[in-house]
């Protein structure tokens, strides 16, 4: 959605960005409501039949309308990226992560914390959000619109392409804890997942980078711009490598000291995720690089790729290299994404076949 309405709100096109905006809320709303009704009327059958606990119907009844609720919050939030208002995104979501809490806080003071309760809140609490969203993106719904021919049929090809690169990209990191596990045992499956959640911070950053940058790199309309764009990526590349590499030596005793000796097996494994994931968070930025080039087939290709070296490096190395050998793929995965996502960007930059436009994926 980022990615179409920006491409239009560059060309002062207001009429066909408020059309954009319409219709993906449409779909958004028609599609989630769907999954909500869908799991809400399968609530019963799933807890007795699958997971044999008639007690949680009404948790998943509950995370049915949180289902709902959280793809329209975002959905406001991606309007407000669109329009580069990250201040009011950020206040958007502080508000209602201080309501979790706040009602959290007040709930367990009070004795009255229960689990349906703690789901119940973080299902409802965004509502308010909601409605606050709402209210500083109405123009987008009452102003005049301009219907673009083949509207959903762009948004269609576009999607199928993310929806297969972020679907694998959810599956990477516990092929890792999946393959330790069955070949090794749970105890070193738990060690290589405690280095796995030590770099939750980096999925953070990469989602921050993505939200702020490709409204703007989607407004690029000359080559120089994403010429630029690119070695300046690399340059960061570089310096973020520079400022990494010292927490190298302090992971040890950082382990050590929040989970004792016991753990101690996890620093080799934490060094090379986080040497990977620096990699990764450079890579993000040619993502979007390539979502704005109309190019969102070649990252889903590369991350089908990954995940099947993943997995077959897996199984040959993991004997060889015991936990490491996840955290060692991973790192050759994202240096190997990065040379190519950066000859194949540099390539079309040269060649000059840069689309600047919503008709190709």
């Amino acid at each position: 959605m980022i990615k179409f309405a920006s491409s239009y709100l560059i060309l002062k096109k207001k009429a066909e960005v408020n059309y954009v905006l319409r219709t993906i809320f449409l779909v958004r709303i028609i599609i989630s409501s769907i999954l909500a009704l869908v799991v809400f009327i399968a609530s019963e059958i799933v807890s007795t039949k699958v997971f044999y606990h008639p007690g949680l119907t009404s948790l998943l009844k509950l995370a049915a309308f949180g289902g709902l609720t959280f793809s329209l919050l975002n959905y406001l939030k991606s309007v407000l990226h669109t329009y580069q208002l990250f201040r009011k995104s950020v206040i958007l979501q502080i508000f209602i992560d201080l309501g979790k809490l706040f009602t959290v806080i007040v709930l367990i003071w009070y004795l009255k914390m229960s689990v349906f309760i703690a789901v119940a809140i973080f299902a409802f609490i965004p509502v308010l959000g909601i409605f606050l969203g709402f209210k500083n993106i109405c123009p987008v719904f009452f102003s005049e619109k301009k219907p673009i021919q083949n509207l959903f049929k762009q948004l269609f090809s576009y999607s199928k392409w993310m929806f297969v690169s972020n679907t694998c990209n959810l599956i990477l990191p516990y092929v890792g804890i999946f393959m330790i596990s069955r070949m090794l045992s749970s105890e070193a499956a738990g060690i290589y997942g405690l280095a796995v959640n030590l770099t939750y911070i980096f999925p953070i950053i990469i989602y921050s980078l993505h939200s702020v940058l490709l409204p703007k790199v989607s407004r690029f309309r000359e080559i120089a711009q994403f010429e630029k764009y690119i070695r300046d990526a690399l340059k960061v590349s570089l310096y973020m490598g520079i400022i990494i590499v010292p927490f190298l030596f302090f992971s040890h005793a950082v382990i050590q000291f929040f989970f004792g000796s016991r753990y101690l097996g996890a620093v080799p494994v934490f060094n090379w995720f986080l040497l990977s994931y620096t990699i990764l968070t450079v890579n993000t930025t040619l993502h979007v690089a390539l979502y704005s080039m109309s190019k969102p087939y070649i990252i889903a290709i590369a991350d089908v790729v990954n995940l099947m070296v993943m997995i077959i490096g897996c199984y040959i190395l993991i004997p060889l290299f015991h936990a490491v050998a996840p955290a060692l793929l991973m790192l050759i995965i994202h240096a190997s994404n990065l040379g190519f996502f950066s000859l194949y960007i540099l390539k079309n930059i040269r060649t000059g076949t840069i689309l600047f436009h919503n008709t190709h994926y």
